[in-house]
């Protein structure tokens, strides 16, 4: 465990500080919230917004909107990164691929890429009109919506994914949390261009949107490129909030089963404060005492055996049956574990995970795994602000959650102690959730 640990610490020691500097905030006469950010260490601008368009906002019959919105963002951006910037700008993720980088969250949608600092302005105004002003088409609509109902099918076919789906469904309940973030091939099919323009004018508005640029530049520089760009767009009132979501207040099990599978998975867990709640800091601790190779759940021999799998050693170290499941941002997120186990072992998989996870309510962590758990959560908060673009993305995440920049969410997690993580433990462990998918052939018999 201590040269563990001692790894995690070289790693945490050898990254980069994204905070050396001071944030910029500020906000344009449209509501757009700005931050600007110098890098010493960028070669480029890095640009990211996230905006407030929730799951929570989709009806049943509008499902899926954010989806096809983000998707045709891609498209549109790729095509137009292509025509008016040079090679070197629009790069995103470790592809290489151009345009803007998306992703879908429940309580948010994000973009994100980079720019030469001698496009800046162009990227940004390319960004502006390709995030709020771009033309909607049917046929970039029928594109997306294959792209987007190809995407809900492979995940289909993931037992693991579906496994996951279970769990939330046990977890969330009859919440939009519970639904898929793609939406599904019939919503999908019902959505019209009217219905994703309606959606865009209403929530993809500025007063809804937090964009960061972290550059080489002076953030006054770089906050006045801002400006140039996105105020001229139009201002419009900010959305309605989300509604509160109804959770179920006991525990629930969801199973499904699967002709692709050999052995059980399970996705086992408890509910965790908000991400801006001032306990998540100690949330995210308590995660990392179960997680790696030196956290509880990899040292427990008798629940490996327990789980009935016959794994040659080999495997093990490299796919080991049990994984702890990063923790995303979010209002409601959550701690959770997936696992192997044999069909005639899963309720011995399921009580073996859940004993430890409510060892956490009373058991006290020792010095080293709460300086270990706390070392892999600062290399977490470290790691996520390598390059100019995830800096973005992760300073304007925090800032739509209320909260500032790393180095305050890392001065959080080292005042962390262990009667912390048991208070967190106690408030949010009273119900747990499990999603089950058996092999076909097992599951009308075992559960």
């Amino acid at each position: 465990m201590r040269s563990i640990y001692a790894a995690g610490l070289i790693a945490l020691l050898m990254a980069p500080c994204a905070q050396a500097q001071t944030i910029s905030r500020s906000t344009l006469g449209n509501g757009l919230t700005v931050l600007a950010w110098q890098s010493d260490h960028a070669q480029v601008a890095g640009i990211a917004a996230v905006v407030g368009a929730s799951g929570a906002h989709e009806s049943n019959a509008t499902r899926g909107s954010r989806a096809l919105l983000q998707q045709m963002l891609s498209i549109a951006s790729h095509d137009a990164v292509v025509e008016k910037l040079s090679p070197i700008s629009g790069v995103v993720g470790p592809a290489g691929s151009a345009g803007l980088g998306v992703n879908t969250n429940f309580d948010f949608v994000e973009a994100a890429y980079a720019v030469s600092v001698e496009e800046l302005d162009e990227g940004l105004a390319l960004f502006a009109d390709q995030l709020f002003e771009v033309e909607l088409t049917e046929e970039d609509l029928d594109q997306s919506r294959d792209l987007t109902v190809r995407s809900f099918e492979a995940a289909q076919e993931s037992p693991v994914q579906v496994t996951f789906d279970l769990f939330r469904a046990a977890l969330y309940g009859d919440s939009a949390m519970a639904q898929p973030q793609q939406g599904d091939p019939e919503s999908l099919e019902a959505i019209t261009l009217a219905d994703l323009q309606s959606f865009r004018d209403t929530y993809y508005v500025p007063s809804n949107t937090w964009l960061c640029i972290v550059s080489p530049l002076r953030v006054e520089e770089a906050s006045a490129a801002v400006s140039r760009a996105f105020g001229g767009v139009a201002s419009r009132p900010a959305p309605p909030a989300a509604p509160e979501p109804v959770l179920p207040s006991e525990s629930l099990v969801e199973v499904g089963d699967s002709p692709a599978l050999v052995q059980a998975s399970l996705v086992i867990g408890v509910p965790l404060p908000s991400c801006n709640d001032p306990i998540f800091p100690a949330a995210e601790v308590l995660t990392q005492l179960l997680e790696g190779p030196g956290g509880r759940l990899h040292r427990d021999l008798h629940l490996l055996t327990a789980l009935g799998l016959a794994l040659p050693t080999r495997l093990l170290d490299e796919h080991y049956p049990i994984n702890v499941l990063s923790v995303q941002p979010a209002r409601d997120p959550f701690l959770a574990v997936h696992t192997l186990a044999a069909p005639r072992a899963i309720e011995a998989a399921r009580a073996g995970v859940l004993r430890h996870i409510f060892a956490l309510r009373t058991g006290a962590a020792t010095e080293d795994e709460l300086a270990r758990a706390k070392a892999r959560v600062i290399n977490a908060h470290r790691l996520s602000t390598q390059r100019p673009s995830d800096t973005a993305l992760y300073l304007a995440r925090r800032s739509f959650f209320g909260l500032a920049g790393a180095d305050e969410a890392i001065a959080a997690v080292e005042a962390v102690t262990s009667e912390d993580l048991n208070a967190v433990a106690k408030q949010y462990f009273g119900r747990h959730a499990v999603g089950i998918q058996m092999p076909s052939t097992q599951a009308g018999g075992q559960l």
